[in-house]
């Protein structure tokens, strides 16, 4: 009798693995967009080898001024959540002072002498 056969860890060559393949049903095989770019690329390729391509550079000018005011209104905001967190950290080291303060005021001598005389 022979025995039975267990599954190693490792992957037998002469059998395929399992493999899982995912397929949309709500989308098509190719995309749109990607299609109109890949032609787009080709038509540059192919279409001016020739000829020398220009540089073209982008027109900063144009948002320039939007682009400072978000940069400015990033900076402020980040000034402030710098002195939130600057008040938040001096309002828990007052109130830290302050139970340090009370704790000395008080004793606990006549507490601690009391819980030591009944046990």
């Amino acid at each position: 009798m022979k025995a039975p056969k267990l599954r190693g860890p490792f992957r037998n060559v002469r059998t395929e693995p399992r493999s899982f393949v995912f397929k949309s049903r709500h989308l098509s095989d190719s995309r749109p967009e990607w299609e109109e770019r890949k032609r787009r690329v080709e038509e540059e390729v192919h279409g001016a080898s020739d000829a020398p391509r220009s540089i073209k550079f982008r027109q900063g000018a144009r948002d320039s001024k939007g682009r400072a005011a978000r940069r400015t209104a990033s900076i402020k905001a980040s000034r402030m959540a710098t002195l939130r967190a600057a008040g938040v950290a001096v309002v828990l080291v007052y109130l830290t002072y302050r139970a340090i303060l009370w704790v000395e005021s008080h004793d606990y001598g006549q507490f601690l002498h009391f819980m030591q005389s009944n046990g």
